[in-house]
Formats: structure tokens, C-alpha cells, sequence
């Protein structure tokens, strides 16, 4: 049985929607508890206007920020779930194109599934680095 052609098209749009919105809210709920104070965040907001000035590594040093994966020690503070946020965004594409995979191999589009799954590991090695 073939399926419609836009078949892996609107499942990856369908996914992006619903996970983009999904991460929307989650974004929003972060911000409000890091502005409100709810959740106190690693760096006081006073302290961000002085930070900004310094180079990037000066106020990575100054902040004792992690490097790498090592921010995600660090989610029980309110900047930090902001970023988990970002983070999360930039893995949207990534579970959208590995959940079309399964629509490739079914109608028997291998090469597009292989392509796909290339890029979900191209992503993840990134991710990883």
C-alpha cells in the first residue's frame, strides 16, 4: 500500500508544531520562574548588565560557569532552565526527522530514511560535542 506523498512531510510538520508549542510553554513557565524569582537563578540579574562588557571567557571565569555538558548541573537555577529551554528547541528537528524515518522505510524509500538517519546522527554527534 503507498501512502500520500506529503505522508513524511505533514508528520514532520505535525511533530514540529506540536513540539515547537510544547517547548513554547515550557519556555514561557522558565522565564516567569526565573524573572519572579521563584526559581533563583546562578547569576543575579543585577550582576548581568557588569557581565555583559567582559569577553565571553572572562565571564564564563568570573561566573564559574560550566563547560560543555556540564550547564546541566545546573537546572535547579532559573538561567539555567532557560537555557534547557534553548536547548530544548534545538532538539525539535532532530526528533522530527527521526520520527519520519519509520515513514520512509514504509514506503520503501530507503535512501530518504537513510538520509535521514544520517542527519539524526550528524545532530546527535553535534549535540554531543
Amino acid at each position: 500500500m503507498r501512502l500520500p506523498a506529503q505522508d513524511a512531510q505533514s508528520i514532520y510538520a505535525r511533530w514540529l508544531e506540536r513540539g515547537s508549542r510544547l517547548v513554547f510553554a515550557f519556555a514561557v513557565v522558565a522565564l516567569a520562574l526565573y524573572l519572579s524569582g521563584v526559581i533563583a537563578p546562578l547569576v543575579p540579574l543585577d550582576a548581568l548588565p557588569t557581565l555583559w562588557t567582559l569577553s565571553a571567557d572572562e565571564m564564563l571565569r568570573r561566573i564559574g560557569a560550566p563547560s560543555g555538558w556540564g550547564w546541566v548541573r545546573y537546572l535547579g537555577y532559573g538561567d539555567y532552565l532557560n537555557l534547557l529551554a534553548i536547548a530544548l528547541f534545538s532538539l525539535i528537528t532532530l526528533v522530527c526527522v527521526a520520527r519520519v524515518i519509520p515513514a520512509f522505510l514504509k514506503r520503501g524509500e530507503r535512501v530518504q530514511a537513510l538520509l535521514a538517519l544520517l542527519q539524526v546522527i550528524v545532530l546527535l554527534a553535534a549535540a554531543a560535542y
